[in-house]
């Protein structure tokens, strides 16, 4: 069976850097950019495509890619509500459940990054919005990984296992 991950998490956790790292562990996997698609957009997304376009799309390119035969999907982004899931969901076969990892490192470390990478073009809240509105939302968010003292490649090895152990047991 086909395998979708999300992984999820503020602006400035690392999300599509521990992306890049999965890949390197599961070279077949086919990955898809929340910013890149999000870029594709006009500023103003909402008032012509209506609310949650981003997931709409990533779950509709999702779908075509598993049925042109791909086995795994990773979609990173930040999912900050559950009607965000619901979008990327109602695009996928019926019965196929994303595996959803949502990196939380501490605000501390999210603002550093932030910070750092200022000069960024980006339509999402910023770092510490987006922890508070997650944060209102946990309960939907997935399996949660602190990955503030923890490098990209090994939280993308915890990932990896996670799911090469689900398929396995």
């Amino acid at each position: 069976m086909p395998e979708v991950l999300i992984i999820n998490g503020p602006k400035a956790a690392g999300k599509t850097t521990v992306t890049a790292e999965l890949r390197l562990l599961l070279p077949e996997t086919v990955a898809i950019s929340g910013d890149a698609l999000r870029a594709f957009a006009p500023a103003d997304v909402r008032a012509h495509l209506g609310g949650g376009a981003t997931y709409r799309v990533a779950g509709v390119l999702t779908r075509a890619y598993l049925d042109l035969g791909a086995t795994r999907v990773v979609f990173d982004y930040s999912f900050l509500r559950a009607a965000h899931f619901r979008y990327f969901n109602e695009a996928l076969p019926s019965g196929l459940v994303p595996k959803v990892f949502t990196l939380w490192p501490p605000l501390e470390t999210l603002l550093e990054r932030e910070h750092s990478a200022q000069g960024t073009a980006t339509r999402m809240p910023g770092a510490a919005d987006c922890q508070r509105e997650m944060a209102q939302n946990i309960a939907v968010m997935g399996e949660i990984l602190d990955d503030g003292a923890l490098t990209p490649a090994l939280v993308a090895r915890f990932i990896h296992e996670r799911c090469v152990g689900a398929t396995l047991g």
